[in-house]
This record gives structure tokens, C-alpha cells and sequence, in this order.
């Protein structure tokens, strides 16, 4: 009889906050205060989880203020949980000064074994006939066995709305006909429903495996670089020499950071990039002077933009660069694994842009990171994170930015988006009251692009700082289903982490209708 009272007091204690209805697996948002030093299950019980439940911790970093935060993903016996996890702060002691985030209670009442009924080949089978239902292009009976790369499956415990379910999240790349998507899905690992879907293929817009263990020994090459818009200009001469590996007379475009793949119009597999030392030329297209070259010197510079400003690289692992993909092929993307980049046809000049190189390396930093899912306000909050980092890095190596996407790679144009006035594009929004579900990711990122320009012109702001708050709520505190308002949350929360102006990150989303709660 006394256990309503004793829930709803230690809720009131600790800051829970129930999110969904009446069922046996509930959302919650925990912002609880100091509480000493506790072993880790004594944290998780006082923050309300079962016991069944614990927290297991995923990254790490220390404030201005000298306290240290880590981000503790939220796990079901072992399995974690989709999008839920908390950021614990300590002092140096070790004692638990705050515990804010989103958590999932009750999930034994509804999954009984964590052991799956269906088999990750068999979820993978199931995501393909699916993904020949979808409005991807490739057909009800239009992928085979030989089509899949990058298959990818991973099980979660999936606790949205008032239901738990162990899932798999699933992925894989497919490329029929010069028409590239990633189809991605949710499935019920005991039944094979499929839960929710979309195409995760992360592009730069509308329309449209690592690569270290280099042999030979380090070398700097020369070549041309940029387009009919940009002007010609040289590496080694207007810029840094290309950093390269050379064995003998022969240059390879790699390095520790960057591997430089030709696919050659191939949509499948490509050619690490060699040439005679020191000048690399030849790939001349579309109006283009040398795309490999810009696409191997501009991914070192995103690579040391991440390094200098945060401490560390991009991605996991080595960036790969797979240039000249398909044939007239109007886009670039992230798969999972590589960043691809179409040469353009009429609409665009290749697509290896500063802005459009970190664009693309920074959907792989979302995915390691947070995780946002590429749909609904998650989508919009992924691809605005992208643009952002194309203006950084612009900042980073120019000192300046244009605060336009796609600006030198477009023919026929200013830009592909404007960031400080997103509704230039006659499609992106400016204001999350003109948010809805059906709205494409690349228009809906319209309403962090704002923000992040008005952050970054604020007094006592600039490019960098902004950058420094949106990556670190990347990485610290936005969660696969995040939606604007939890994500500025996040912004502030970074902002006094980094010893910023928290109003400043305030006023920037009141400008764009967004309020963190």
C-alpha cells in the first residue's frame, strides 16, 4: 500500500520527470542534485532505474570549471537502450555533483529474455524486402545479395512511446543505377515488425574502412586544385603541399589521417590515388582542375580542425575519400564508412568543396557521437550539425566564413542553403513553429543553421566557440532521438561546460522558437 507514496516521493527527490502514459515501460527525464560519491549500481538505483538496468560509461570530459563529466548509456542486462542516457558530473573526489539526462523504467515488465528470436542475418533479410517497398528508387525485387555493402546490425532495447522491445537497428548501402541510399530500420527482434524506417544515406542536400596502415615513407606532392568558379589555384604553392607516402618514384595519396580513393565513375570500388612524385594531375572534370587533390587537402584540414579545437579526430578511424563516384552523379555522402563524392553534371561542379568535405566527415562524427536519428527533428538537428561544421572549417582554414552551403561547388546559383537566412532557399524553415513531420531534413535543418549564425555573430562569440558548444553537445548530450528543444538543452549545458555564456546560447534559440526542456 505504501509504494505509490515512496515512487512518487523519490521521483520529487531526484527530478523525474514521467514522459509517456499509462503502460509498463516509462520515459523519464532525471535531473537530480549532488549526492556524494556512490559505487556506480548505488547511482543507478538512485536515479530511479531497475534493477536490471545500470549505466555503462561511453565518454568523458573534463569542464572549465575543473569538474568531470561522462556520458552513461543506458543498458537493459548488458543490452542499451535506445536513446537514452544521462551525463554524470564529479569533482575530483569523485563525488556525484549532478546526474541530468533521459532514462527508461520498467522495461522487465514488458521484455522477458534478452535473447532475440530472429538472428541479425535474418533482420537484414527482413530490412531488404522493406527497403524494396520504399520510395528509394531500386524497386520491390530491385536488390540482391551481391548489391549489399556495409551491412550493419545492432541490438537495442527500443522503449519509445509506452512499450519496450528488443530491436535491431539495421543498415546497409545500396547502390542500382547510379541511385545511392542506406536504407535504415528498427525491427522487433522476436517478431520481425518492422518499427520504424528511413533512408539514413547523409548527403549534402538537394538535389541529387579505414584508411591508415600506409607503406612507403611521408612526402609532400604538388598539384592543381579548384573549379571555373573558384579560379584555379596550387598545392604547394597557394596552399600546403599535399601530404602523401612515396615508395620509389610513385606518390600515393595517403597518409595517417586521409586516404584518397579514384573510383573512376564506379559505384562499387575504387583505386587508392598514384601518380609520378611530386605532381599529381589528371583527374581533370566537369570544370574542375583536380577533385582528388581537393578532396585528400581538404579532409586533412577537417581532420586538424577537429584535432586543434577539440581534442580529437573526426572519426574512429582514418578518413577515407572516395572521389569521381558514379557517373554525373549530383551529390555527395556519408555511408557509414567512407565519404563519397559525385563529379556533378549541370547543377554542380564536383563536390569536393571545403564546406562540403567537412559537411560529409561530420554525418560520420554525428553517427559515432549522439547518433541522431536521419528523420524527423533528429534529422533536421543532424543535417544542420554538418553545415555547421562546413562553416567552421572554412573558419578554421580561411579565418572567415560566407555562411553559405554549397557556394562553390553550385553553377547556376549564390547557394544550396544560406545559413543565417535559411528561407533564401524558397523551401528551409527559420522557426521551429514552422516545424512538420513531413519536412525534408535538409529544409528542416534551417532552424539550428539560424541559430548557430546568431550564436556565432553574438558578442564575444565567434565561428569557432559556436562550434566548440554544438560539437560538444554532439557528443555529450544529444541522444539518437533528440528533438530541438532537448537538444538546446544540450548547447547550454555545453556552453557552461566551456565556461561560455549559457544566456547567449538562450538567445540565440529563442530566435528560432526553440526553448530547452
Amino acid at each position: 500500500m505504501m509504494q505509490k507514496p515512496l515512487a512518487a516521493a523519490l521521483l520529487g527527490a531526484i527530478g523525474l520527470a514521467v514522459m509517456s502514459d499509462a503502460g509498463a515501460a516509462t520515459h523519464a527525464r532525471v535531473q537530480a542534485p549532488s549526492m556524494g560519491k556512490l559505487a556506480p549500481a548505488a547511482l543507478a538505483n538512485r536515479i530511479g532505474l531497475d534493477a536490471d538496468a545500470a549505466l555503462s560509461p561511453r565518454l568523458q570530459a573534463r569542464t572549465t570549471h575543473g569538474t568531470v563529466k561522462t556520458r552513461e548509456q543506458q543498458t537493459f542486462r548488458g543490452i542499451p537502450v535506445y536513446g537514452r542516457q544521462v551525463v554524470v558530473e564529479r569533482d575530483g573526489s569523485g563525488n556525484v555533483l549532478g546526474v541530468s539526462g533521459e532514462i527508461s523504467r520498467g522495461i522487465g515488465h514488458d521484455i522477458a529474455s534478452v535473447a532475440p528470436a530472429i538472428n541479425g542475418n535474418r533482420a537484414i533479410g527482413l530490412l531488404r524486402a522493406h527497403a524494396g517497398l520504399l520510395p528509394l528508387g531500386i524497386g520491390v525485387n530491385g536488390i540482391r545479395d551481391s548489391d549489399i555493402q556495409d551491412a550493419k546490425i545492432d541490438l537495442y532495447v527500443y522503449a519509445e512511446g509506452n512499450r519496450a522491445r528488443l530491436a535491431y537497428l539495421t543498415s546497409f548501402f545500396v547502390d542500382r543505377s547510379g541511385q545511392p541510399t542506406r536504407p535504415m530500420a528498427i525491427i522487433d527482434a522476436n517478431t520481425g515488425e518492422v518499427i520504424e524506417s528511413w533512408d539514413g544515406l547523409t548527403t549534402k542536400g538537394k538535389p541529387g574502412g579505414g584508411g591508415g596502415g600506409s607503406t612507403g615513407t611521408p612526402a609532400l606532392a604538388t598539384g592543381a586544385g579548384g573549379n571555373q568558379k573558384t579560379g584555379q589555384y596550387f598545392y604547394g604553392t597557394d596552399y600546403a603541399a599535399l601530404a602523401v607516402t612515396q615508395s620509389g618514384s610513385t606518390c600515393y595519396m595517403q597518409n595517417p589521417d586521409v586516404k584518397t580513393n579514384n573510383m573512376a565513375k564506379s559505384t562499387r570500388t575504387g583505386t587508392l590515388w598514384s601518380f609520378i612524385c611530386p605532381n599529381s594531375s589528371g583527374d581533370a572534370v566537369n570544370g574542375a582542375y583536380s577533385p582528388i587533390n581537393d578532396a585528400h587537402h581538404f579532409g586533412s584540414v577537417v581532420h586538424d580542425m577537429y584535432n586543434n579545437w577539440l581534442g580529437a579526430p573526426p572519426l574512429s578511424f582514418s578518413l577515407v575519400m572516395n572521389v569521381h563516384y558514379g557517373r554525373n552523379y549530383e551529390n555527395a555522402f556519408w555511408n557509414g564508412s567512407s565519404m563519397n563524392f559525385g563529379d556533378g553534371a549541370s547543377y554542380f561542379y564536383p563536390l569536393t568543396s571545403l564546406d562540403v568535405t567537412s559537411h560529409e566527415i561530420s554525418h560520420g562524427f554525428t553517427e559515432q557521437n549522439s547518433g541522431l536519428q536521419y528523420s524527423g527533428q533528429s534529422g533536421g538537428m543532424n543535417e544542420a550539425f554538418s553545415d555547421m561544421a562546413g562553416e567552421a572549417a572554412e573558419y578554421f582554414d580561411r579565418g572567415h566564413n560566407d555562411w553559405l552551403v554549397g557556394a562553390e561547388i553550385i553553377k547556376n546559383g549564390t547557394a544550396l542553403r544560406w545559413m543565417c537566412t535559411p528561407k533564401l532557399d524558397g523551401a528551409s524553415i527559420d522557426n521551429a513553429a514552422n516545424y512538420t513531420s513531413s519536412l525534408d531534413v535538409h529544409y528542416s535543418s534551417g532552424v539550428y543553421n539560424k541559430a548557430f549564425c546568431t550564436l556565432a555573430k553574438s558578442s564575444n562569440w565567434n565561428t569557432r566557440k559556436a562550434f566548440e558548444v554544438f560539437a560538444h553537445a554532439n557528443a555529450m548530450y544529444w541522444s539518437a532521438t533528440s528533438t530541438f528543444n532537448a537538444g538546446a538543452c544540450g548547447v547550454e549545458n555545453a556552453a557552461d561546460d566551456y565556461g561560455y555564456s549559457r544566456s547567449d546560447v538562450v538567445a540565440a534559440f529563442n530566435a528560432v522558437g526553440v526553448t530547452c526542456q
